[in-house]
């Protein structure tokens, strides 16, 4: 996203936010597994991976089906979840076997392209229409917001399921994190996506003077962000070369790196901080992807002097982002995401 969003509603930015945490939530069960796990190995009741992964894509679909023909004028054409024999547990039974054969990554791209039309979806209904009840039926209505919001709760639900799945294998080694490739920039989009639904409720006249994290304005986290990923792509470049990395500076102590990075953001203009901060994300995206499976893999000194790998580094850099996302919803007056997502929330 090059821009940032100026007249959503608290109740859309919510709306977007909690997708993209739920989704973050149930890829972030993956780490640490293996590729031969993640590509047959069963997650319950005859279910792979791939497959679990293809039915959440479809379901996606589905409601994505549903707005866009709201947004089309032809609500007459929406369909009810299940008719006659073709009962939800029918129609979950042909994906499973639609989908048996479908390759580990092949799948997170589905959940990808069916979600950015689930989004396009939503982008094209007002406020009014997203919110208002509709009829589709006698005796059944809702509102086009709940069936937007029925992914998240159906990622909820196959998130657990993938937690309990991942219990049956080692941990992963804090240090030597790793994660299919196939993950990272899902991921990293996702982390984006729900910081930005969240950032883009502060009045862009207010953008560079309103404290939201101690006396931080919008426009400070945001370099404060960048900061950290521009380290990142001055580790993976040389981590991509098969060297150690050097760095002109290190980070002994974050508060004082942080503090003084503050200050030097605060004077700089909201345009330029903007600008260096997508410009900061497509670098560490290009270098990141750019690396071959040992390079991703490879431990190496952060600049804050404990030992990572590209993949730990990138995750971090996803799960910095969801932490001042968190830290956005109190100065907003919003709720705090649920326990279960294991953000901190209170």
């Amino acid at each position: 996203m090059d821009t940032l969003e100026s007249s959503i509603s608290p109740r859309r930015a919510t709306l977007l936010a909690r997708l993209a945490a739920e989704r973050s939530n149930l890829l972030q069960q993956l780490e640490g597994v293996g590729e031969t796990a993640l590509a047959r190995d069963l997650v319950y009741e005859g279910w792979s991976l791939p497959a679990m992964l293809g039915h959440i894509a479809y379901w996606d679909a589905f409601a994505a089906d549903r707005l866009a023909k709201l947004a089309d004028g032809r609500r007459d054409d929406i369909q009810p979840l299940a008719v006659g024999e073709d009962t939800l547990d029918a129609r979950n039974a042909a994906l499973r076997q639609r989908f048996a054969a479908l390759p580990f990554a092949q799948a997170v791209a589905m959940c990808q392209k069916e979600r950015r039309g689930l989004l396009l979806a939503l982008s094209r209904l007002s406020e009014d229409a997203l919110f208002r009840r509709v009829r589709l039926r006698p005796g059944w209505q809702a509102t086009p917001a709940s069936w937007a919001g029925a992914p998240y709760v159906h990622d909820a639900q196959h998130s657990a399921d993938l937690a309990r799945w991942r219990a049956n294998y080692p941990p992963n080694d804090l240090a030597l994190r790793v994660i299919h490739r196939a993950l990272l920039r899902p991921l990293l989009g996702l982390s984006r996506a729900e910081f930005l639904a969240l950032a883009a409720l502060i009045p862009s006249g207010e953008r560079e003077a309103r404290p939201i994290e101690g006396e931080w304005t919008l426009k400070q986290v945001l370099g404060h962000l960048s900061d950290y990923e521009r380290l990142g792509v001055v580790a993976l470049r040389q981590v991509a070369a098969r060297r150690e990395p050097a760095y002109e500076r290190t980070i002994e102590e974050f508060e004082a790196f942080n503090a003084e990075r503050g200050l030097v953001w605060a004077v700089l203009p909201w345009a330029e901080v903007w600008a260096q901060f997508i410009a900061t994300r497509r670098a560490l995206l290009e270098v990141a992807l750019g690396l071959d499976n040992t390079a991703l893999t490879q431990p190496f000194t952060a600049p804050w002097l404990s030992t990572t790998t590209a993949c730990g580094y990138l995750l971090d850099m996803a799960g910095h982002e969801q932490e001042h996302a968190d830290a956005l919803r109190p100065v907003l007056g919003l709720p705090a995401l649920p326990r279960r997502l294991n953000r901190g929330a209170a």
